[in-house]
């Protein structure tokens, strides 16, 4: 059974590696799905702005904060970048939500 069951967009996040942050994500979406009798979260990214360009690379784990939502997407996999500081796709492992 595939059944989508939310999406949350964000026009700005910011990014976690470690416990510190590292950058910023612009124009997140993410996808809850319900497949096989477990959630699955993907999402995609139009821009993603670091410091350091080692940081934005393929197969990196990342936490992802919605502020104005009070969510946070941990342990993001980024499948997918086109470039350094640019659009590309994630694997979530879950969703929190935080008190600010």
């Amino acid at each position: 059974m595939l059944k989508m069951e939310r999406t949350c967009n964000s026009l700005r996040c910011k990014v976690r590696h470690k416990g510190e942050l590292i950058g910023r994500m612009e124009g997140v979406c993410l996808t809850q799905w319900f497949l096989k009798n477990r959630y699955s979260y993907k999402g995609s990214f139009s821009n993603f702005l670091t410091e350091n360009p080692d940081d934005c690379r393929p197969g990196m784990v990342v936490d992802i904060i919605f502020s104005d939502k009070n969510l946070i997407i941990k342990e993001a996999r980024i499948e997918w970048i086109n470039a350094f500081g640019t659009n590309g796709t994630f694997q979530a492992a879950g969703i929190e939500y935080y008190e600010s």
